[in-house]
């Protein structure tokens, strides 16, 4: 396991056993780590557990049904698993897993700008577990096509969160989205409200 960050040993151990899961049911030519365990913001039993794997070709629907079982049976230690896998060489995927909460095999079936997002934040963040680094695979992301998502998901959370654009998710993407469009880069959450105090906190002693 390649990892440029630390990850703890009881979810270490777990993404050895995810892996091996995955494999039993298909042949695996990567998979990553996203998410907070990625970014270093990972909190044990309350953060998401976030990972994207690639098999070797499209696999068949009873397929994608074993391998979520698969996957499903191995008692996560965070909140839950959420595992997106891709046929390699295509940017559709087959299987978007939520561990006790939600799973899917057809792309049509859920908003697409959510896979944007995770696969733009991958470029910069993503930890290889197995196989070669995300841009091997992976063909960059426009900037054209990251905005257009951020738009979607903006109109999402006036849509379909209860909370609006008051809600704490919509707050922190929000702030994490003005850093990205100032720098380019993609950090946690925590780090993005962290960064958004230090500069309003300055801003105000330079007023002062």
């Amino acid at each position: 396991m390649i990892a440029v960050v630390e990850i703890p040993p009881q979810l270490a151990t777990y993404l050895e056993r995810l892996v091996e899961a995955i494999s039993s049911v298909a042949e695996l030519d990567a998979c990553y780590l996203l998410g907070s365990a990625a970014l270093g913001a990972y909190v044990q039993g309350e953060s998401d557990v976030d990972v994207i794997a690639v098999t070797s070709r499209s696999l068949s629907l009873d397929e994608r049904r074993a391998l979520a079982e698969a996957a499903e049976a191995i008692p996560c230690p965070a909140r839950k698993l959420e595992l997106v896998v891709y046929p390699r060489g295509s940017d559709e995927w087959e299987i978007n897993l939520n561990t006790g909460e939600h799973v899917s095999f057809h792309p049509a079936e859920e908003p697409g700008f959510w896979f944007v997002l995770d696969r733009a934040i991958a470029e910069q963040h993503a930890v290889p577990l197995v196989g070669p680094p995300w841009s091997e695979l992976f063909a960059p992301m426009t900037r054209e096509d990251v905005l257009d998502a951020l738009a979607e998901a903006f109109d999402w959370y006036d849509r379909e969160d209860p909370e609006g654009p008051s809600s704490r998710l919509a707050v922190l993407s929000t702030i994490r989205t003005s850093y990205w469009l100032e720098t380019g880069r993609w950090i946690s959450k925590p780090e993005a409200a962290a960064w958004f105090w230090q500069r309003v906190r300055a801003e105000i002693e330079a007023a002062r």
